[in-house]
């Protein structure tokens, strides 16, 4: 397939294109994407694309106001993409006026390898993970476990010019993988596990590790462990707790707080910036440089909202501690935002969680008296905003921990909690490390996360789900 896709050529273009007095942003992006499916054994599905766009903003400011449109385009050229330009410039004269917008575009800063192309992508990203994953799909086993999962590989490059002279790029690879092992117990009961992995890119023992965790796990559910619904002391696996600290990251808006609509709000007005909203224990950070989940260092945005601008596009990232040790620093805001909260934010699309841990998954089980392991989460909803109050399932995994060790499987169950409460109460953690969230692994591709040790988790009923 055809790799080639000239990114700063077709910004250039449009930005040649623009008429006198409007400020522009043109963003150009290249996705690859190459993947497998499985189920019960056997592959079923593969697929291999590269998919170009061109993203116009034009920026107006004749009438003493802030106007602004946006088209994306794709399969561009350097022809459309200045068509395109002329267009969305004449669009952005009769736009409504953004009384929220008024910064300038950031000061411009230049990458040396602006002009260089993407990186080739192609289907071979998937070859290191070929012979692991045809060995766990061949393989025989005493439960004649049945596999399914996915696994993608990306390649997503980004080529941002601007009229203030900005010009940066950046490439990023991410790959994903997920499988589920399903076998039927000798008393005719379904053990289902799962396992993920997150990384820049597949390795030969990517399949392997996962297949061998899910394997390990399903030996934990050689008999079952009665347990009632209520209040429970947990262990969540990094990937399980991933998916709630996630969800408050996406919730720390600093409009929403000012406004009062969300658990960042004081009752009586304000933010808690500056106090204590979870366990001490309890850091959380995101940045560009993050050890092992770097990610893009500057800001792209195709259009405004409540925490973005189109016109912070190109300001850097910075690498920003949201929670330290439990006090809050920090909320998400534009720039603009920041002139009535100092402390806003731009975020970065990674999340670094540090709970003052030591060990590993299997040392924080070896000193745990009495808990439920929880191995993963899904089908996450919100309740209510205000709290952060959230429902969901457990899935694929829960065990009962006696004395350090699993002594049984226990059901699944419907959960009703808020992340802030389940971080303000956490006794013990393993060291984080990257993992694969499950609910919003489609999101959120770069976590660091421990294993956490919280009380008093609300496992509200038992749900069916296997």
């Amino acid at each position: 397939m055809s790799t080639s896709f000239d990114g700063a050529a077709l910004t250039d273009a449009a930005l040649a294109a623009c008429p006198p007095g409007i400020d522009m942003v043109a963003i150009a992006e290249r996705a690859g994407r190459a993947n497998l499916r499985w189920a019960r054994n056997n592959l079923t599905t593969n697929g291999c694309t590269a998919e170009g766009s061109l993203t116009i903003i034009a920026i107006n400011r004749d009438t003493g106001a802030v106007r602004t449109a946006s088209r994306t385009q794709t399969g561009p050229t350097t022809e459309s993409a200045a068509q395109l330009s002329a267009r969305v410039a004449s669009e952005a004269s009769t736009a409504p006026p953004r009384s929220d917008e008024e910064s300038a575009l950031p000061d411009g800063s230049a990458d040396a390898d602006f002009a260089t192309s993407a990186p080739a992508f192609g289907p071979q990203v998937l070859d290191p993970l070929v012979a692991g994953l045809s060995d766990t799909l061949t393989a025989s086993s005493p439960d004649d476990a049945q596999w399914s999962g996915y696994a993608e590989a990306c390649l997503d490059s980004t080529w941002l010019s601007t009229t203030a002279g900005t010009r940066r790029v950046h490439h990023q690879s991410t790959a994903r993988f997920e499988t589920t092992r399903r076998s039927i117990r000798g008393d005719g009961q379904v053990v289902s596990t799962w396992a993920g992995r997150s990384s820049e890119a597949f390795s030969a023992d990517t399949a392997r590790s996962a297949a061998a965790q899910a394997t390990a796990m399903s030996q934990w559910a050689a008999q079952d462990a009665e347990v009632d619904p209520g209040r429970h002391r947990v262990l969540l696996t990094g990937e399980a707790f991933a998916d709630l600290a996630i969800y408050a990251m996406w919730s720390a808006s600093a409009r929403g707080a000012l406004e009062g609509s969300n658990a960042f709000s004081l009752a009586e007005g304000g933010t808690k910036l500056g106090q204590a909203v979870v366990s001490p224990r309890i850091t959380v950070s995101s940045g560009p440089d993050l050890t092992g989940i770097t990610t893009m260092p500057f800001v792209v945005e195709h259009t405004s909202g409540p925490n973005s601008s189109v016109l912070d596009n190109g300001e850097a990232v910075p690498t920003t501690t949201w929670i330290d040790h439990g006090v809050l620093q920090h909320l998400i805001g534009s720039r603009s935002l920041q002139r009535s909260l100092p402390q806003a934010r731009r975020a970065s699309d990674n999340i670094a969680i540090d709970g003052s841990g030591t060990g590993t998954l299997n040392d924080l089980i070896a000193r745990t008296e009495d808990a439920l392991l929880i191995t993963s989460l899904w089908y996450i909803r919100e309740v209510d905003p205000q709290s952060m109050l959230l429902t969901g399932l457990t899935r694929d995994g829960v065990y009962r921990i006696r004395d350090g060790q699993i002594v049984g499987s226990a059901p699944n169950f419907r959960f009703n909690a808020s992340p802030l409460d389940v971080m303000s109460r956490v006794t013990d953690a393993t060291t984080n490390q990257r993992v694969q969230p499950r609910e919003w692994g489609d999101y959120v591709f770069r976590v660091s996360a421990p294993a956490i040790l919280s009380e008093d988790f609300n496992l509200s009923t038992r749900s069916d789900a296997r």
